[in-house]
């Protein structure tokens, strides 16, 4: 029995922090394809073994001492000097010689695995090598002609030809075989295709007891079917699985997430399949099964907009639904049709609406840089980015195109692919390449063309840092991104003022530097677009002046007195008492009505009509809810003289002083009263006596957004009072 090692593909994505870096990743695990073969292969009586790369990149990150961590643990041994990943994953092999090595391959890291393929052959010579997987697939000839280390690719679904492969290669009569790729003396020989796998349901559930740290993740990737019978210029999805649209059935796919639920505790499972709701009556019937099976889990997918109605929306938020992964791509009317996506965009806008109205978060992603793509039509896809963050729980994303292997994009342009570093995260996921991968890359366009770059009319960087803007207001931002958008009509427009702006822009020696950090994700970023809303847009460009400036107040960034407070705590509502305001609240007076602005801003009326008061609006971050609360003016008055210093005979007076229009209550009585209730809603604290500080140990030397995601986390509904 000849031993075998699964390598997975390296998938996650990379950000400056450490910890938000495994954040953004904690649901992933050694692929689904890797954990169904190992399943596959067990049935064979074979004992694989599995490397998740994925967790090797994080213990990466976690050792990188090099990186600003707030949860890296004390007392760790670091890297070695200068280590990059791929070191540290040869340090990291089995040491054991396979005879069997097959290595998963996606786009984005298909230079680091082919880098492994050489290593192992110069390591384990005697072993086969064999790569599988959606890169590998399409470009396997390529592949095999430059990377003499492979000895064979298995293309397209594997779960029938994997397992064969090996049972033949005991009796040497396998070059044969439908589905694989391999090098006879000096010739490449690419056999037929092997079928798809029809019936899925005969799949073994994968070897999830091989992820050894599933029960820390909190979900699980399972799959629900596979291919997409739609053909979008620009996805290869189509081609690995030659757009045969399959589904597990109902009973299936619910005893798999009971045996998963029961066994390893989960309870989120997002539901892997490109086009899940294509056919309706299978999703009403994997939603229906749920209901009356009273097992209780929550479940994501994907969908396309036109492929899916108010009404089944319904039930699938009744079955669990909490999450949808809408594909947009762009948000040009005209594009729709020239990349072959074909959707109606007032449709889609209605799909997501009908989403955030039954509490299901949608992903809705967006890519720019088309070749076709012209300054109008980017302009549409950035307006339906920021339009996307008038919804709850919508988490808006856009990426810069990328010429993946095999795509109609990829074959109309693939004579004229220009190397400019400028990466997509489609197929570029942020960790850094070293100079011999850089020299792969530029040496093999026909196998990495992910890496480059198709000519287009408007200029990449432009669109790369147009991207980069908008996906940073996002983060940074709640409303002020849809306001000004209202406001001027042209999103486009003001961020060539933005950049004006900037380049004209003095800087101060006192100004944070970002270092190595990207600009746009830098804290610097967030201060300096509010000075330029503030000292430029707002005076010279604004249409509703009084609304812009209000919310740009309410969204920037609380100036944290990094004092520490000394606070002689009492819960006694005496004359002599000090209440002061809670220090994780974020208090702001405005002009307007914040409530109203706020509605006028998801439904798009006229923000000049938006009425006119003294505004009193409390942020409280809690854990991952944001609330928001606007006080009735009285309260306001209150909580403003309640800074830590007044005791409350002294707010008594002042507030006694005050026209407050009650003609029958004395005024001393509602003072009392409404700290009372400032004090059971938890916007106040009392003292025995005045608040004093002191300097602290040490102040904070890292800025980076808050929460920010792969898709950009949303932000919840606002509970207003």
């Amino acid at each position: 029995m000849k031993s075998i090692c699964l390598v997975t593909a390296l998938t996650v994505s990379d950000f400056i922090d450490p910890d938000l870096t495994a954040g953004a990743n904690s649901n992933t695990g050694a692929q689904l394809g890797v954990l169904t073969l190992a399943a596959l292969l067990r049935r064979q009586a074979y004992d694989p073994c599995v490397v998740n790369l994925d967790d090797l990149f994080f213990e990466f990150v976690r050792l990188d001492t090099t990186r600003p961590s707030i949860n890296r643990d004390a007392g760790i041994a670091p890297l070695q000097p200068s280590e990059s990943f791929y070191s540290f994953v040869v340090r990291h092999l089995p040491e054991q010689s396979f005879d069997i090595v097959g290595l998963s391959t996606i786009c984005s890291s298909y230079p680091l695995t082919l880098r492994l393929a050489q290593e192992i052959r110069r390591t384990n010579p005697q072993a086969k090598i064999i790569l599988g997987g959606p890169q590998a697939s399409v470009v396997d000839v390529a592949t095999l002609n430059a990377f003499p280390c492979v000895d064979v690719i298995v293309r397209g679904e594997a779960d029938d030809t994997f397992p064969r492969l090996l049972q033949r290669f005991e009796s040497n009569d396998w070059q044969t075989m439908p589905g694989i790729t391999f090098r006879c003396d000096d010739h490449v020989i690419r056999n037929p295709n092997a079928p798809v796998v029809e019936n899925l349901d005969r799949l073994p559930l994968p070897a999830f007891d091989l992820d050894l740290r599933l029960k820390d993740r909190g979900g699980v990737h399972l799959e629900i079917g596979r291919g997409c019978p739609f053909a979008c210029t620009f996805c290869s999805t189509n081609d690995f699985f030659r757009r045969n649209f399959r589904l597990k059935s109902p009973s299936r796919m619910i005893a798999d997430i009971a045996s998963l639920k029961n066994q390893y505790g989960l309870g989120y499972f997002s539901l892997v399949h490109d086009m899940y709701t294509i056919d309706r009556k299978k999703v009403v019937a994997f939603c229906e099964a749920i209901i009356e099976s009273g097992e209780k889990f929550t479940w994501g997918c994907s969908a396309r907009t036109d492929c899916i109605d108010d009404e089944l929306l319904e039930l699938m938020a009744r079955a669990g639904c909490t999450g949808i992964f809408f594909g947009i791509e762009t948000g040009s009317q005209r594009l729709q049709h020239v990349i072959n996506k074909k959707l109606d965009l007032a449709e889609a806008v209605q799909r997501i609406a009908c989403a955030d109205r039954n509490g299901i978060k949608t992903t809705v992603a967006l890519i720019a840089g088309f070749p076709e793509e012209t300054r109008d039509d980017l302009r549409d896809t950035i307006h339906f980015f920021i339009d996307a963050l008038r919804f709850d729980h919508a988490e808006p994303q856009c990426s810069l195109l990328a010429p993946l292997a095999a795509t109609p994009v990829y074959d109309q342009h693939k004579d004229h692919l220009v190397f400019d570093k400028i990466f997509s995260d489609m197929s570029h996921q942020s960790w850094c390449e070293d100079a011999v991968e850089i020299e792969m890359i530029k040496a093999h366009p026909e196998i990495f063309p992910n890496f480059y770059a198709i000519p287009a009319q408007l200029e990449r960087s432009y669109v790369k840092e147009v991207i980069d803007f908008v996906t940073y207001l996002a983060t940074w931002f709640r409303w002020l991104p849809v306001a000004v958008l209202q406001d001027s009509g042209d999103l486009l427009m003001v961020f060539d003022a933005w950049k004006q702006w900037r380049a004209e822009r003095k800087l101060t020696g006192a100004e944070e530097d970002t270092g190595w950090t990207p600009y746009y994700s830098h804290r610097r970023f967030q201060h300096e677009f509010l000075e330029f809303v503030e000292t430029c847009y707002v005076p010279e460009m604004a249409n509703a002046p009084v609304a812009i400036a209000a919310i740009a107040r309410a969204e920037s960034a609380p100036v944290h007195d990094h004092r520490q407070r000394l606070i002689e705590e009492t819960d006694q509502l005496e004359e002599s008492t000090v209440p002061y305001v809670i220090d994780s609240l974020f208090v702001v007076y405005l002009e307007v009505d914040y409530k109203e602005l706020i509605s006028s801003l998801r439904n798009k009326t006229d923000l000049n009509q938006v009425s006119a008061c003294n505004a009193t609006v409390i942020f409280s971050n809690a854990g991952d809810d944001l609330n928001v609360w606007q006080l009735s003016p009285l309260a306001g008055l209150l909580l403003h003289l309640c800074d830590g210093q007044r005791t409350i005979a002294d707010i008594t007076r002042e507030f006694s002083l005050l026209d407050t229009s009650f003609t029958d209550i004395p005024p001393d009585k509602v003072c009392l009263f409404g700290l009372a209730q400032l004090l059971e809603d938890g916007f106040i604290a009392l003292s025995s006596s005045p608040l004093t500080y002191e300097d602290p140990i040490v102040a904070p030397q890292f800025s980076l957004p808050p929460k920010t995601s792969n898709t950009q986390q949303p932000w919840p509904r606002m509970d207003m009072d």
